[in-house]
């Protein structure tokens, strides 16, 4: 990165040192991130930067970051007073960013941390007291630091946590969580990267490590000491605290209308118990006049060679002025309604006169307009906007004459290169130069800075791509927060859950059972069938079983054991199977028979058109887009499907697809399932491929007879390179000159005639297929063998967790929802369960929000009225949506932030999550509100909401909801003629029989025994040995349960190593049941490898019998008799006393039979 020109920037600038004010007047908005990064680059101690705005704050982020100044150095502080202006907590990610910069401040790193003026203000901790409550941590063996301590007992460190506000979350994924088991702690510090991992020996520290949320495995490296800040900024409480606000609030609730008073006096009673005992809660910042009575602000955590800098105080006070209004107004409303008592935000926040205050380091100010009653030593820089050039492009070809006439250094910040070196070269002027010697040629800086800037005293200009073309964005750089990780099915069961034995068919799972028989004591899973059928499945057999799932809600029929219904179910389930991957097999190999020219490598003009993504690419986006063009690099025709969630980037990779195809002189169509889905589609491949000459249509019922008439003939001679449309795109009146590439979006909502056709399209073009519905990760797994496919699992960057909040409705919260989202000139989705009184809804947030514009849409109406309403919606004419789930898929509103689900308790989990991603496209808060009804709710309607209430906090509740769809999304992959085969036998079972089928087509075979084995299953093994793992070692059943799986599942001794490994590192050393439990799986492994049918006792001895297939010869007979006393052999089996290590001395005779058996292996 070539950054000599911001040096030479820094030597020209007024010195900012000492303990005083510096201001720099009439610096341009444009300029002072710029400049400010020329002193903030190389400063060793922290930088404090306080501007107006959130959205400014994102500016300052994203120029700095492509100024050179690391990721690791940047730090946001967002605005943490959420509690105030609702009854929630702070959001997790809020609160994780805020600690990371007031603990970094306070440490004296160098880094620049980008504040709101709100956030800098807010009122938080003392230092004093956040140091106070930091745990500083060392191993045992260090030489030990004050005030670093290594002699602490697990107990008062899991005491300290809590006090700090750390909450008991088991396995630790986000931050603020802690868990324990034994001797070890793990816990995901506020504003860390990554988790810890604790290991003590006593009340001795012998091991810090860190570790992966998502594998929940140690990273290689130890780290020496660690330090773990408070959770909440505020202070916990305690029983003297919670008695004086006893009384301050009693006195205040005196004061309300009685009838206000009960629910004040229940909210105080429900508040007083966490806050006597000292737990985190979600009111608890609502408290923090009385738990923090000493006074302070991010202000105070500045070192005294620390740097504030201040961004434009007139608009810094005006911004603070504003928030102050609308945070008050918040909890003015709160108290009318009996929520809080009469609160004030000047409680909150401290002064804006404390910006000014006099400090011990030096302060900079930053003035377009200048503050007339502030002080300090002055410098007027002169740097000018070059805003009113923008658009005009003659004006600023003459201006760039006249500053290479005057000398002028001109450096040219763009994303766009080649379009930019084209632009001047038209102007006759010299390209812009990453090697220019001298001011003669403008220097090239890759990289779009959002706005250049003239500093006639120093003669230097910035451009940007904001001067020479008219769509340009400030490339965001991602957050890098883990919003939790999904759980795996087995792991997610719980008592009463349908399961699946592959022998035995579709039982009702009852628990975890340990069973103490003839002395020696295992753990079992109880299943239940028909009555009274029921068995106990030992947990080294756990691989045999699986959590039913359907295709949909139906509950599966429980039968007898004694039924022959499951042996023929599975039987018509694997014939299906062998079906379905038979077409499969067969569509692909009609693909790589044919062939069609290769697009060639990417050209200049296609890395210009992906430099104007305004988002850095998430890792699975670049995955996805390098598996694309490799496709269509090969002289095969492309097929593949691309699966993403709801806005995690599928739309770019299309855009990159569709015009690599156009670069090679190829037409592309892009079919959609709904006018609006292809009207917004249009708008963002035209706003993109403008610029570079190319031609895209919009061919749907919204376009004149005359318009569709021009497109038509466009498409057949070639003059039109992209059109997007519905169906209409299959009409025979549509014909191509050269069409190489077809993009189907959602191709599961298109009816069976248009599917045919789609099948027709595949043998012949490029054909790249778009879903939003995630698909199982099993099923992924079986079918990229024969099927091309995308995964994008990762999140967008940039984008603010929305904000959930799951309640009882009433007006007031619908009113203010709304009103909230108005103010700030954005839009409403209010989502009903039904079509029936969806007019009286409208008609009530009528009467709640008298000048809202309201508008509703359903299925039931004419398909154009709907869209014309949905069009007129997304274009603004209305701020209210009232409709049905219709909003589910697709769209893409950016101006919506706020959804208001009513009865939320009447939908899936899925759909929920599903319309939850219709909100937070763009980088503002975004809210979504799910209300229900208060009273008499059923068990299945309150077990629904305690489901929701975990979703409104990610974490497990998205895991449930990824399940969800998942599960219809393999329904919809697979398609719903196979429904019944998914039904009969539940769906991981089915994917098995899928996969196996592949993998015989693979290898060429026609014909296989429908009823061979689906794995390869170990034979059983019954010898007195107690092999389990104690709930003493893994107390959660969730996570023992899946470790059974794994170990149940594992078929080498390598995974088995890798296990305990694992364990080792989690849950500390192994007990004996515990190492019995792996020892006797890898004694199961190698009895199965050997070929023996079962292990069991018989009197004293213990019995290996062999397949019949499988007999011993002679000579290996002979061979273990005379290698092991003791030992009996008859070609069908062999006898062996039952010694006091009775595992260790199986496993040394199965492993001489291995050796007699492979003598080349061995």
């Amino acid at each position: 990165m070539n950054l000599e020109w911001l040096r030479t920037l820094r030597d020209t600038l007024p010195p900012v040192q000492d303990a005083a004010r510096h201001r720099w007047l009439e610096v341009c908005n444009e300029s002072k991130p710029v400049l400010t990064a020329t002193l903030v680059a190389e400063r060793p101690s922290p930088t404090l930067i306080v501007v107006p705005t959130l959205e400014r704050a994102e500016q300052w982020f994203a120029i700095l970051f492509r100024l050179g100044i690391p990721e690791e150095r940047l730090v946001r502080a967002p605005l943490g007073l959420t509690p105030l202006m609702e009854p929630t907590g702070v959001e997790l990610e809020v609160l994780h960013e805020r600690i990371r910069a007031l603990h970094t401040l306070r440490l004296g790193e160098p880094v620049v941390v980008i504040a709101p003026v709100g956030s800098a203000l807010q009122r938080t901790m003392p230092p004093a007291l956040f140091e106070q409550e930091w745990l500083r941590l060392t191993v045992s063996e260090n030489p030990v630091p004050a005030p670093y301590q290594y002699a602490i007992d697990p107990e008062t460190l899991i005491q300290r946590l809590v006090e700090d506000g750390y909450e008991y979350q088991e396995p630790v994924r986000l931050p603020g969580h802690f868990a324990r088991r034994g001797g070890i702690v793990d816990v995901f510090p506020m504003g860390a990267v990554l988790p810890l991992r604790i290991e003590f020996w006593g009340d001795e520290i012998i091991s810090l490590r860190k570790f992966d949320p998502a594998t929940q495995r140690s990273l290689i490296r130890e780290v020496r000491h660690a330090e773990i800040p408070p959770a909440r900024e505020t202070p916990m409480g305690n029983p003297e605290v919670a008695e004086r606000i006893r009384h301050d609030w009693e006195r205040a609730i005196a004061q309300q209308p009685p009838a206000l008073q009960p629910t004040l006096r229940q909210n105080l009673e429900d508040d007083l118990r966490p806050l006597a005992m000292g737990a985190p809660f979600d009111r608890l910042e609502l408290y923090l006049p009385w738990l923090a009575q000493e006074r302070a602000c991010m202000l105070d955590y500045l070192p005294e060679n620390a740097l504030l800098i201040l961004d434009e105080p007139l608009l810094l006070e005006s911004a603070f002025q504003r928030m102050q209004d609308e945070i008050q107004q918040a909890l003015n409303s709160r108290a009318e309604r009996g929520d809080t008592i009469p609160l004030r935000i000047a409680d909150y926040v401290e002064p804006i006169e404390r910006l000014y205050a006099s400090r011990p380091h030096p302060v900079l100010t930053l003035e377009a307009m200048p503050k007339p009653d502030l002080t300090g030593v002055a410098h007027e820089l002169g740097t000018r906007s070059t805003e009113t050039t923008r658009g005009r492009l003659p004006d600023l070809w003459n201006s760039i004459r006249r500053w290479l006439e005057g000398g002028y250094q001109i450096v040219v910040a763009t994303d766009r290169p080649n379009q930019v070196a084209r632009a001047f070269q038209d102007a006759d002027l010299p390209a812009p130069s990453e090697s220019a010697e001298n001011h003669a040629v403008p220097l090239l800086f890759r990289g779009n800075l959002g706005g250049g800037f003239i500093w006639d005293a120093q003669r230097f200009a910035l451009l940007t791509d904001a001067e020479f073309f008219e769509r340009h964005r400030l490339r965001m750089p991602p957050r890098r927060f883990n919003e939790g990780v999904p759980i795996t099915s087995i792991m997610d069961l719980k008592p009463g859950d349908y399961v699946v034995h592959i022998h035995h068919g579709v039982g009702v799972f009852r628990g975890l059972t340990t069973l103490e028989r003839e002395g020696v004591t295992r753990e079992y899973l109880l299943i239940e069938y028909a009555h009274p059928d029921r068995i106990f499945v030992p947990v080294d057999q756990l691989d045999r079983i699986q959590k039913y799932i359907g295709p949909d809600d139906k509950p599966p029929e429980i039968r007898r054991l004694s039924s022959s219904l499951w042996v023929k179910s599975v039987a018509q389930a694997r014939q299906k199977a062998k079906e379905v991957a038979q077409e499969l097999i067969r569509i692909y190999a009609l693909r790589e028979k044919a062939t069609r020219p290769p697009t060639g490598p990417d050209t200049p003009w296609q890395a210009e058109m992906e430099a104007m993504f305004p988002y850095i690419e998430t890792p699975g986006q670049l995955k996805a887009i390098e598996e694309v063009k490799r496709d269509l690099e090969s002289p095969h025709p492309m097929d593949r499907l691309l699966v993403g969630d709801v806005g995690f980037g599928k739309t770019e990779v299309a855009i990159r697809a569709a015009f690599k195809v156009i670069m090679a002189e190829r037409q592309v169509a892009l079919m959609c399932p709904t006018t609006v889905l292809a009207y917004q589609h249009w708008q963002n491949f035209k706003e993109r491929f403008e610029p570079f000459g190319v031609q895209v249509a919009l061919l749907s019922r919204l376009i004149s007879p005359a318009e569709q008439k021009r497109i038509l003939h466009g498409l057949k001679t070639g003059a039109i390179d992209m059109v997007i449309g519905t169906h209409r795109l299959l009409s025979d009146d549509v014909q191509f000159k050269n069409l190489g590439l077809v993009i189907i979006d959602e191709e599961q909502r298109f009816g069976v005639m248009q599917k045919e056709r789609f099948k027709q399209l595949r043998g012949t073009v490029d054909v790249l297929t778009m879903t939003a519905t995630p698909i199982p990760r099993t099923l992924y797994m079986a079918l990229t063998e024969i099927r091309d496919m995308s995964l994008i699992t990762d999140p967008p960057p940039g984008r603010l967790p929305i904000r959930t909040s799951v309640m009882p409705y009433t007006d007031w919260a619908v009113r203010e929802a709304i009103l909230r989202e108005l103010q700030r000139d954005g839009q409403v989705f209010y989502v009903v369960p039904r079509i029936q009184g969806i007019e009286h809804v409208a008609e009530r947030l009528k009467q709640l929000v008298p000048h809202a514009r309201i508008a509703i849409a359903h299925g039931q109406m004419p398909p154009a009225t709907m869209e014309a309403i949905v069009l007129d919606f997304y274009q603004h004419a209305y701020d209210i949506l009232v409709c049905t789930t219709i909003i589910e898929n697709g769209l893409d509103m950016p101006n919506v932030n706020t959804l208001i689900v009513e009865n939320a308790e009447r939908f899936g989990l899925g759909q929920l999550y599903q319309l939850r991603g219709r909100v937070g496209r763009s980088d503002r808060q975004a809210y979504a509100y799910f209300l229900f009804k208060a009273g008499k709710l059923n068990d299945k309607a309150e077990e629904r909401l305690q489901a929701l209430k975990e979703f409104s906090h990610l974490g497990s509740g998205f895991a449930l909801a990824m399940r969800d769809l998942e599960i219809r999304g393999a329904g919809n992959l697979l398609g719903t003629e196979q429904h019944g085969a998914m039904r009969a036998v539940g769906l991981e079972l089915y994917q098995a029989m899928l996969r196996d089928a592949i993998r015989h087509l693979r290898k060429g075979e026609t014909h296989w025994a429908l009823d061979s084995p689906l794995q390869d299953e170990l034979p059983p093994i019954q010898i007195p040995i107690d092999a389990y793992i104690p709930a003493s070692y893994i107390p959660d059943v969730a996570q023992r349960l899946g470790y059974y799986k794994r170990i149940a599942g594992s078929r080498t001794r390598d995974e088995l190593k890798d296990l305990v490994r694992e364990l080792r590192d989690r849950y500390g050393q192994l007990p004996t049941p515990v190492r019995h439990l792996l020892r006797l799986m890898e004694v199961r492994i190698v009895a199965h490898a050997v070929g023996a049918e079962s292990i069991e006792m018989e009197g004293k001895r213990v019995l290996v019998k062999f397949h019949t297939n499988r007999r011993l010869k002679a000579q290996w007979q002979v061979a273990l008799q005379k290698q092991f006393a003791g030992v009996a052999t008859r070609p069908e089996h062999i006898s062996l006393p039952l010694t006091a290590q009775p595992l260790e001395t199986l496993l040394m005779v199965l492993k001489a039979l291995q050796a007699l058996q492979n003598p080349e292996a061995a």
